[in-house]
């Protein structure tokens, strides 16, 4: 079911008298006024603003107007800070006289990066890494070669100015691999980014001399890949693969070899598979130089040739209510795709956010195998072993009596998992807890989409450019759109589906400021009575850094007459001065203002009138068109008359209608008429069964007693007639005529 906010109500702090206020008061100001509020007072109203949010209410009178509006807006506030972060959680698994690397993530805690420079770099632990605008530290050493030494212990320390920064630190725990017979098996590579269409160098070291090992590249829980590497006498050895479309977007290759004795020795590594050179890149730039004042945009697109693109413009804060927003990214795609990865390992990864839980790139390394045996080896690598072979290193008893296994075969109880601290040596407790990334998101803020209410139903209907067109021979799009005269700042997506290159979507959607530098908001009623005086109301924005002058125009007419209003705005109900002829106003607005006007008049005719009313400045004009329906005085009467043709002798049969409306309204000896003369009218609707297909008003309408004939029913009557409706739609529809 969609997300009502309607039932999750945010907590009425504004009224509740035990929540502490402070109340600031602004006696005058024109257009815009801005105020303060010192973080003494609200420490005074509330000493611990960590996770803590204020509400601020503003509330604007007009005494010109009379008119009172308000604006809400939410504070949340969060203890700032920086933390480190092991790629690929805190457990992993070391081999002896073999390569470790690791990677540290610095991340701010809204999951930001860590801002780089010059003098952020710690000198008191054994290794100082100097933190780039990458934010990812990778560490390398090489593993003792002691037998005694059964796990590793890294710590990571952000130091700013040489000063430890508090509660930055994060721990990783690595086991060693357990091999009876202290044989071990490392694959590496030296190729940083792997792309579809290049070759990827794998080395392979091993500490025991054999003749060959065997290797197979998985992916998505098929193979994709086999083949036997003859080692040649050597204990190491540099081979390459050619990387395809079917390794994306994580494969992962195996080595293994087999003892004389029968002990399986294996490794294995998790890559991620960069799709660029193959996929369908968009890119979008919007030509605004074509027409100045801002009506128009033209879009150029580039993509793949013959490629079907979609576009979609969306408001701003809509692409903000629900993270990571209404548009496709590409960290969707990648979400979407690893999850049919889900039962193996993948490589590192990092999601680095613009904003709170709003998720901007993800980033991608290579990992290490995070098998402790053969077992768990082969496992990792989504493949199943089937052997009489003893490929378990640890013996599984703790099952037995409800408990959870450590890697290194301790035992712990289920409430210790994902509890947030390292019970088990080797650190397998905290593994898969599926953590927020972010520090911000574990606090209970308010969401967006709350903050916004109740204007993010307006945000909701902000929306244009809803195109779809095949590319050109060149690959290159290009079309003219319309964009919808509102304040709004508008955020572009496409994505493109070609047969050759497949599904491509924009990486960085184009942010487009759409607020027109000058326009003009009319809102007129759209049913109004003959002779109802009318005031048009005509709200003109200048959103230009220098004051205008702007002419609006009530546009001449032969449907209705403006009002002239006598001295000291008064003026007559019954017989107000009326004048024909096109009427200006002219008004002037300083850089950022607004102007609200009314333009009276009134309708001298019936039935439908066009209203047009212009705004004119230096650098552009908006026009207004809108249709009114003028009724006449009264209660109007409906009248229905059937009649049955038949199409057989229709050529030879004249209908002949019988029209309940007398020809005469006058009544003789009467002051009162019978109807106003002129006010009648028909509407003829022919059906081709006795109710007709269901869509005779359009399919977003339904037909009830109100539209099909007039007449306003209780509840009961109204659900019965819909019902019959229903039987006779589709009694007709079964007759095959639809």
């Amino acid at each position: 079911m969609p997300y009502d906010p309607r039932g999750h109500p945010l907590p009425d702090a504004e009224f509740d008298r035990t929540t502490p206020s402070y109340t600031t008061k602004i006696n005058d100001f024109n257009g815009v006024a801005g105020f303060f509020i010192p973080i003494s007072v609200i420490h005074t109203l509330l000493p611990d603003l960590d996770g803590n949010e204020i509400l601020i209410t503003a509330v604007v009178h007009d005494p010109w107007w009379n008119e009172t509006n308000n604006g809400t807006t939410v504070i949340s506030f969060y203890r700032p800070g920086t933390r480190l972060r092991f790629l690929g959680g805190p457990s992993m698994v070391f081999k002896p006289r073999m390569l470790f690397t690791t990677y540290v993530a610095a991340t701010n805690d809204d999951g930001t990066k860590y801002s780089p420079g010059p003098d952020r770099s710690q000198t008191q632990a054994p290794v100082d890494y100097m933190i780039d605008s990458s934010g990812i530290i990778r560490h390398r050493f090489l593993t003792p070669a002691d037998p005694t030494v059964t796990f590793i212990r890294l710590r990571a320390e952000l130091y700013d100015r040489n000063i430890k920064v508090q509660g930055s630190e994060d721990e990783q725990r690595a086991i060693r691999y357990l091999s009876p017979s202290n044989s071990y098996l490392q694959v590496t590579s030296s190729t940083e980014t792997p792309r579809v269409g290049d070759f990827m160098l794998f080395r392979v070291n091993i500490t025991q001399y054999v003749d060959f090992v065997y290797y197979h590249i998985t992916s998505a829980g098929k193979l994709i890949f086999t083949n036997i590497l003859p080692m040649d006498g050597s204990r190491q050895k540099t081979f390459d693969i050619g990387i395809s479309r079917q390794m994306a977007p994580s494969a992962h290759i195996l080595v293994y070899y087999v003892r004389y004795d029968g002990e399986i020795v294996a490794d294995s590594m998790n890559f991620h598979v960069d799709t660029s050179s193959v996929t369908n890149h968009v890119n979008i730039t919007v030509n605004r130089r074509k027409d100045f004042t801002g009506n128009t945009i033209e879009i150029l697109a580039y993509t793949s040739p013959q490629s079907y693109v979609a576009f979609a413009g969306l408001g701003l804060v809509q692409t903000r209510l629900f993270p990571p927003g209404n548009h496709i990214s590409s960290v969707m795609i990648y979400d979407e795709l690893y999850s049919f990865d889900r039962y193996s390992t993948t490589s590192f990864q990092h999601t680095w956010y613009s904003d709170i839980n709003i998720a901007s790139n993800r980033v991608f390394f290579s990992s290490q195998s995070y098998g402790y045996d053969a077992g768990s080896t082969f496992n990792s690598t989504g493949m199943q072993i089937f052997t009489d072979v003893n490929i378990k290193a640890i013996p599984t008893t703790c099952n037995r009596y409800g408990l959870f296994q450590c890697t290194d075969g301790s035992c712990y109880p289920s409430q210790l998992k994902c509890n947030g601290i390292l019970d088990c040596r080797d650190g397998s407790d905290e593994v898969n807890c599926n953590i927020n990334i972010t520090t911000v998101s574990q606090y209970k803020f308010t969401p967006l989409y709350l903050r916004l209410w109740p204007y993010w139903e307006r945000e909701l209907q902000l929306d244009f450019m809803w195109h779809q067109q095949f590319a050109y021979p060149d690959g290159r799009v290009q079309f003219r759109t319309t964009v919808p005269n509102t304040i709004a700042t508008w955020v572009i997506t496409a994505l493109a589906v070609s047969r050759l290159t497949g599904f491509g979507v924009v990486n960085v959607p184009y942010i487009y400021e759409g607020t027109r530098q000058f326009f003009i908001k009319v809102e007129v009623p759209p049913i109004i009575r003959l002779g109802e005086q009318i005031g048009a109301r005509v709200d003109v924005f200048n959103f230009q850094t220098y004051r205008i002058e702007a002419l609006i125009i009530l546009h001449a007419s032969d449907n209705y007459r403006y009002v002239n209003i006598d001295r000291n705005g008064v003026v007559s109900s019954f017989a107000p001065k009326l004048t024909d002829g096109d009427h200006h106003v002219l008004v002037t607005l300083y850089p950022n203002e607004v102007r609200r006007l009314y333009l009276p008049f009134v309708a001298i005719v019936a039935g439908e009138v066009e209203v047009m009313i212009e705004g004119i400045t230096g650098v552009s004009r908006d026009f207004f068109r809108e249709v009114i329906k003028v009724n006449y005085e009264g209660v109007r009467n409906f009248y229905h008359t059937p009649t049955v043709l038949s199409l057989n002798n229709l050529p030879r049969q004249v209908n002949e209608y019988d029209i309940t409306v007398p020809q005469h309204f006058i009544l003789p000896i009467a002051n009162t008429w019978d109807y106003v003369h002129g006010s009648a009218t028909c509407e003829i609707f022919i059906s081709g069964d006795v109710a007709g297909p269901y869509f005779l008003l359009g399919y977003d309408e339904w037909l009830n007693t109100d539209n099909l004939i007039q007449r306003t029913t209780a509840p009961s009557d109204s659900g019965i007639f819909d019902f019959a409706m229903m039987i006779y739609n589709l009694r007709y529809m079964l007759q095959g005529k639809y």
